[in-house]
Formats: structure tokens, sequence, C-alpha cells
């Protein structure tokens, strides 16, 4: 059991310096850089350096107030960690969202019109109906199972998954890894442009943090979609073997995709 605890506490150590301490400490400085300078001397090095020389002299005034000053950077950093966590996992709800249904329906009509235009031609069900492209590409996922097997990807995934060999749920786990990343970097944006309300430099940062984030989770989103969808493909017979499906085709149809689904969801 010490063991046990140990590496425990190991992991949620690293987690806690990777994943909160250090770029909550970043922001904390630049917060305090960016209340110092105020919007008047936004760019002024030598007003900043004399600022931090005399917050030094404060800092020094005895061993109790530096342990303060410590502590009190090291809570502002985790905190600040915390809280775009937090921002995090709503980026990524805001990314699969059906709302503005006006923007839906826009993108919808766009991308409508650039098939006709093309002549090219495909389902309406492949059309647009999220606000971004990250969002579709998730959706297309159950889109396109369902129309090739009749398989409910939402109910099939988390058994496809025990069934997976150790060869494949790395890659998955490290393209979901990347996009969750993505999503914390487009909200550590987020929280740096808040911090152009007394400090403008900051907004220009957070803009090109917000947009990173945005390439990087459109990249990693849409590899994440198409390994999943291609578990689907290479392991759909491992699934229907070990839910005593037969597949009279050698693969799964929407007839035994039906069957699936309602053994799944419990005949409900």
């Amino acid at each position: 059991m010490n063991t046990v605890l140990a590496e425990l506490g190991k992991k949620l150590a690293d987690r806690w310096m990777g994943a909160l301490l250090l770029p909550g400490l970043l922001f904390v400085a630049t917060a305090v850089c960016g209340v110092l300078l105020g919007q008047g001397s936004a760019l002024d090095s030598a007003h900043l350096a004399d600022e931090l020389t005399r917050l030094g002299e404060r800092m020094t005034t005895g061993p109790a107030t530096t342990a303060l000053t410590v502590a009190g950077a090291l809570l502002a950093a985790t905190v600040s960690g915390l809280v775009v966590q937090g921002l995090a996992a709503a980026v990524r709800r805001v990314r699969v969202a059906r709302r503005p249904r006006r923007w839906v329906r826009w993108r919808r009509g766009r991308a409508r019109a650039a098939r006709e235009r093309d002549g090219g031609s495909g389902p309406d069900r492949y059309l647009p109906a999220r606000i971004t492209d990250i969002g579709d590409r998730f959706r297309l996922v159950d889109e396109r199972v369902d129309a090739q097997y009749g398989l409910s990807a939402a109910l099939v995934w988390p058994r496809l998954w025990l069934l997976l060999p150790d060869s494949a749920r790395p890659l998955i786990g490290s393209a979901y890894s990347r996009y969750q990343s993505s999503s914390e970097t487009s909200a550590w944006g987020l929280l740096t442009m808040c911090l152009g309300l007394f400090w403008w430099p900051a907004l220009p940062v957070g803009a090109v943090l917000g947009l990173v984030g945005r390439h990087r989770g459109r990249v990693s989103g849409a590899a994440l979609a198409d390994l999943v969808e291609a578990a689907v493909d290479l392991y759909q017979r491992q699934l229907a073997e070990a839910l005593g499906v037969a597949l009279p085709h050698g693969r799964i149809t929407p007839t035994e995709g039906l069957q699936i689904n309602d053994m799944l969801n419990k005949r409900a």
C-alpha cells in the first residue's frame, strides 16, 4: 500500500507541476508585470525594473513575508490552472455545440452551395450540424458508422475500447491527450486576454494563444475522429463475436447493426 500511495503521489505531483503550477506561475508573473506597468507604460522596461526592485525590497523585510509571498504565488498559480481546466472543459463543449442555430444554418447552407457548385453529391446528414468544424468532425463519426454499419458509435465505443489491442489504445489515448491540450491552450488564451483590461499587450498574446489552440484542436480532433472511426472499421467483427451476433456477410451490415444497438441499449 505504501508503494501504491507513493506512486500515486508522484503522478499527482507530476500532473500538478506540468498542468497547473508551471503554466500558472507564468500567468501569475505576466499578471504581476501587467499590474505594475498598467496601460500608460505597458512596454516601459525601465519602469518595470524600478517597480520590481521596490517590490523585491518589500518582500525581503522578513522571512515570514517572503514565505507568505511564495505561498501566495503558488496558490494563485494553482487557482489559475484550475480555472483554465474549467475553461478548457467549456471550450470542448462549445466546439460540439448545436447553437446558435442561425450560425449552424449558415454553415449548412454554405456547405450545400459549395457541394452543388463543385458538382458533388452526398446525403444531407453529412452536412454541417454543429457550430465548428471540430464538432462536425466528431458528429460525422457517428453518422458515417451508422450509414455504413447501422451502429451507434456512442453505444459501441465503450465496449469496443475494451476489445482493442494494446497497440491501438496508446495511439487513441495520445490523440485524445493532444486534443485536450489544444482546449487548454485556448483556455489560457481566454484567461490571458482578460489581462488586457489593465495591460493591453495581453490582448494580442491571448488572441495568438486562442488561434494556436483552435488550429491544434482542428488537427488533433480530426486525427482523433479518424482513429475512432478506423477502430470501428477494423474491430467490428470482434465486437460482434464478443456479443454473440452472427455475421452472414462477414461484416456488420445495418441489419446486424440494429441488432447490436438493441442489445447494447438493453432493448430500450
